[in-house]
């Protein structure tokens, strides 16, 4: 399982909250992958809102949200001020050896493991579609994209109950979030001119997605 927290902006002490939250995702049995406060956070979709975020990866929903209840939630309740609530989502991850069916897919299955885990990047994404047929299309375009930049997903939830608030609300249909070698990579992908000129024209009006950009590792 992917376990994903978001802070609110405006929150002062973002980065000693991300720090005391990483130690408990390892403390209860998880693997934390990034986290960073939110002005270094990069928002590449329009009307992406900032926020600090923390990724980490559980073997199981079950443990992630057992180390949420016993773990992040003392956390976030002490370090908050009164009546803030974030955002604590857990989703369905991909397997640890990604999808050896489905090999057109960018998992751990079809894209090798980058070396130096301290320089990966990670995306993620979270909307809702109306229009799967033009969706299709521009997963057509982006999927070999992912691969030939190195990137490949953790975790692409679009089934109902692949994703649980823990705390908040989630009113979305889809979460993904993707690998990717190092943010150069990341930035190649999302600034190319196909990118810019030939995926996002295909998606415009067909759904409407937030997308973070964070590095790996210790805030």
């Amino acid at each position: 399982a992917i376990l994903a927290v978001e802070l609110a902006a405006e929150h002062a002490d973002q980065l000693g909250v991300l720090r005391a939250l990483w130690g408990a995702v390892a403390d209860g049995g998880g693997s934390p992958l990034a986290a960073a406060p939110a002005g270094r956070v990069g928002c590449l979709e329009p009307g992406t809102v900032a926020a600090g975020i923390l990724l980490a990866r559980f073997p199981t929903a079950a443990a992630a949200r057992s180390a949420y209840a016993t773990r992040l939630d003392p956390v976030l309740a002490a370090a908050l001020p009164p009546g803030t609530v974030p955002t604590v989502l857990v989703a369905e991850a991909l397997p640890d050896g990604g999808l050896p069916d489905l090999l057109d897919i960018p998992t751990a299955a079809s894209v090798p493991r980058p070396p130096d885990p301290a320089s990966h990047c990670f995306l993620l994404v979270r909307g809702r579609a109306w229009d799967q047929s033009r969706l299709d299309r521009y997963r057509d375009v982006i999927l070999p994209m992912h691969k030939e930049r190195g990137g490949y997903y953790e975790c692409f939830a679009v089934a109902p109950g692949q994703v649980l608030a823990l705390a908040g609300e989630w009113r979305e249909e889809i979460l993904a979030v993707s690998r990717w070698p190092t943010r150069a990579a990341a930035d190649d992908f999302w600034y190319s001119e196909r990118y810019q000129r030939v995926a996002i024209p295909l998606r415009l009006g067909a759904g409407r997605f937030t997308v973070h950009k964070l590095a790996a590792g210790r805030p």
